[in-house]
């Protein structure tokens, strides 16, 4: 039996989501924000200059991907010094997210159950080491900081409804 299948939190659009396909999603969407703005000002440079609702954006949306992923683009961008690349990592990251995560969340019971643990506990060190008071992790102001962390809080949150969920599934015996 797949594990969403049992899982009852989630929306209702017209298939039940699970909590973990929730995260995948909001994942995508914050990969999405720093993209929007890396294509626009790739062909209008005089964003770069003021502060705008693009760049505010992208400021929310690099907080709120994982710290590991942000501080690799990072990497990635002093390496190579070309936002095209960037750009293109991290879309195929959120591409490649979808789909890994749509295998490993809607896989059989025992592995999607594993998987959201381990995701659970990811989640929790993504967020002890964003309180570190490390310089990176006020990049982007605390306003954007704070947003990056109410959203990476969110999503333990739908990872820990799930295994919520799937243990109220096993002890009423609907396994």
């Amino acid at each position: 039996m797949r594990i969403t299948e049992r899982i009852a939190f989630g929306t209702d659009l017209r298939r039940k989501l699970s909590g973990a396909d929730l995260y995948i999603r909001l994942l995508q969407i914050t990969s999405v924000l720093p993209v929007l703005y890396i294509f626009l000002v790739t062909g209008a440079p005089q964003l770069l200059t003021g502060k705008s609702i693009f760049s505010s954006l992208f400021s929310c949306g690099i907080e709120a991907l994982p710290r590991v992923e942000s501080l690799f683009l990072s990497w990635l961008y002093r390496y190579t010094s070309n936002e095209v690349i960037v750009y293109f990592v991290i879309l195929f990251l959120a591409l490649f997210a979808g789909i890994l995560g749509n295998r490993l969340f809607r896989d059989n019971h025992k592995s999607g159950r594993t998987t959201r643990k381990v995701f659970a506990v990811l989640l929790a060190a993504d967020l002890v080491f964003r309180v570190l008071p490390f310089s990176f992790n006020h990049a982007f102001g605390f306003p954007a900081a704070a947003l990056g962390f109410a959203v990476r809080l969110a999503c333990l949150l739908l990872i820990l409804l799930d295994l919520r969920a799937d243990r109220h599934a096993v002890r009423e015996g609907t396994v």
